[in-house]
């Protein structure tokens, strides 16, 4: 039997284009089956599998990183902050895990990427490596984690964004600028880049990737906005078109943030958004944050609803710092609508829970373990998905926190 195509005539075709035939069937062949086997791996790149009942996931990172696993979060989230410098001092950091081991604490907020731009660990990839710190807190992030996984605390990678200094200094032409020339800076002296620059949201997007292939859990991101403080009327921007709703950047931003890392391989992602946020729907109180444009895209959304960083009389308390229940359970209740008419226009869309970040520090009052206790069950009434304690020094108040063993009685 002939093994050329059986509609092709021999007698009106010559050999050779019957053998030229032939093999462009055999390469169109090839390319479909390459197409599909590259959609399958694009797929399995994020998959769900349950070794021994814990739901994890396999995350293929970046080219020249192999695969890790890595967990879902616990379905209510108790974390604590920890700075890149404290998790870097041996004695410290050991104190805190000790803390989370100790306690119903089961997660730590941990910075990657600092307040100056510094990378607190040791990118695998070159083209990051010039953004890390003469001497990463956090040394190889494998390393770092291993022991925190092996303990079972939930990772999360926390990641300052368009704060960043060091990305400036090596692309300045997209910082944020000053009308009359050269970069701008806030109040503090610190330069931003422009929120609308696409290198910088794939250089973002690039550091989030070696946070999770190093063992990180979720990456939190912070400082998605444009610049609060300073002489705002003198900024210039190389990038953003200043017609375009700063919303609507920072949107793009979240969508790009999306189609990167959530969509291709499921990766679990936060933000973290003003307090005010929650009352504001409309406006983004010229920063180009809102809830609703964040809430499709991140699986948390962390709104900073520390009770002393609202003004006096707000919502009718003289001093709002000295009533913790009352302010976090009204942010929660006033952000709801939101997620609620997202949900309900899109039922099978992924939609943002809230996991507030919490005051565990003095400041409008003196803040007791009774204060920082009545947060906590403000965020569970109002329907929160976890908490998040802050403090800058990273010292937490023990007192707030129930043990192990008060946990393991009450959900006997």
């Amino acid at each position: 039997m002939s093994d050329t195509p059986h509609f092709v005539d021999t007698k009106r075709f010559p050999r050779r284009f019957i053998v030229f035939l032939f093999l462009f069937f055999v390469a169109v062949s090839i390319g479909i089956v390459s197409l599909v086997t590259e959609n399958d791996n694009r797929g399995s790149s994020a998959q769900w599998y349950r070794p021994n009942d814990v739901a994890v996931r396999v995350f293929s990172g970046p080219p020249d990183m192999p695969t890790f696993v890595w967990r879902a979060a616990p379905s209510f989230v108790k974390g604590i902050y920890v700075s890149a410098a404290t998790a870097g001092y041996k004695k410290r950091f050991v104190e805190l895990v000790d803390l989370v081991d100790r306690t119903e604490l089961n997660a730590m907020v941990i910075d990657i990427k600092d307040d100056r731009g510094h990378l607190a660990f040791i990118p695998e990839s070159d083209a990051l490596k010039l953004s890390a710190a003469s001497r990463p807190s956090l040394g190889t992030l494998r390393e770092f984690t291993a022991p925190l996984r092996e303990k079972n605390i939930y990772l999360i990678a926390r990641q300052f964004v368009f704060q960043d200094p060091v990305y400036v200094s090596r692309h300045p032409e997209q910082a944020v600028q000053k009308k009359t020339g050269g970069v701008w800076s806030d109040k503090k002296g610190i330069v931003w880049v422009d929120p609308a620059s696409r290198d910088a949201w794939a250089y973002n997007a690039a550091v989030a990737k070696e946070a999770y292939a190093g063992g990180f859990d979720e990456v939190q991101f912070d400082y998605v906005r444009f610049p609060t403080d300073g002489a705002i009327s003198s900024m210039a921007f190389p990038q953003w078109d200043e017609k375009t709703p700063k919303a609507q950047v920072i949107s793009d931003f979240f969508t790009y943030l999306d189609e990167q890392l959530h969509s291709v391989h499921g990766l679990v992602m936060s933000v973290d958004l003003f307090g005010l946020t929650m009352w504001q729907h409309k406006y983004d109180l010229n920063i180009g944050q809102r809830l609703a444009t964040a809430a499709p895209h991140f699986d948390y959304i962390s709104p900073m609803v520390y009770p002393s960083h609202y003004p006096p009389n707000f919502d009718g308390f003289a001093n709002p710092a000295e009533h913790p229940y009352d302010v976090v359970y009204k942010n929660l209740v006033k952000g709801k609508p939101v997620l609620d008419e997202l949900r309900a226009a899109t039922p099978t869309a992924r939609i943002a829970s809230f996991r507030p970040w919490l005051q565990d520090f003095n400041l409008g009052a003196k803040y007791t373990p009774e204060m920082v206790r009545a947060q906590m069950k403000a965020a569970v009434d109002g329907g929160a998905t976890g908490w998040i304690l802050w403090n800058a020094r990273n010292v937490y108040t023990e007192e707030a926190l129930s043990s192990v063993e008060i946990e393991k009685t009450l959900k006997r």
